[in-house]
């Protein structure tokens, strides 16, 4: 198993360790491709090609997003079909993030997958994070690591959700709670 696979799978890692030198060497890489895109004027091919370098060659299809962002391991994200992020998107994808069909991202949502030891906090502790097809995460919510937001639910904005999310639920608040349940129509 390799470092990524491990960090995906939840073992404790330790970041001062030999193995975790190819991690430091993605944020590194990652850092330069996220200035170029971030720097890049919109709807041109040097944004095209910056958004082709943060994803490594493997650009998600449909991927919509607007920058600026900050995605520090998007080798650990994947993608389903018409996804779109929104402005001022944080992913502390190191432990994976996975994203349905059709899901919408508002702006300023942070989400993240990682977690210190608290007797040892250079010992890494990652939890996948899933959003199924047809969610709609708010503006400002964030994420915390292992959740599981079900299909068609809505984050309110501002949310934090510490918690799986039920399909179909709006959830709101801190931590975030159900507030409504859809009756799954769209």
């Amino acid at each position: 198993m390799d470092i990524f696979e491990k960090l995906k799978s939840g073992e404790p890692v330790d970041m001062h360790s030999e193995q975790y030198r190819p991690v430091v060497a993605e944020l590194h890489r990652t850092y330069k491709a996220l200035h170029h895109l971030n720097h890049a004027e919109p709807l041109t091919e040097e944004f095209d090609e910056a958004l082709k370098e943060l994803f490594d060659g493997n650009v998600p299809a449909g991927l919509g997003l607007f920058a600026p962002v900050q995605i520090d391991f998007p080798k650990q994200m994947t993608f389903g079909n018409h996804v779109f992020l929104n402005h001022s998107f944080t992913a502390m994808s190191i432990g994976g993030i996975e994203i349905g069909d059709n899901v919408q991202i508002g702006p300023h949502v942070t989400i993240v997958t990682d977690n210190h030891d608290f007797d040892n906090r250079y010992i890494l502790k990652c939890r996948t994070v899933r959003i199924e097809k047809n969610a709609w995460i708010g503006a400002g919510a964030s994420i915390m690591p292992g959740v599981t937001i079900g299909e068609n639910a809505v984050v309110a904005g501002g949310a934090v959700v510490t918690k799986d999310v039920p399909s179909n639920a709006i959830v709101g608040g801190n931590p975030a709670r159900v507030i409504k349940m859809l009756d799954g129509k769209k």
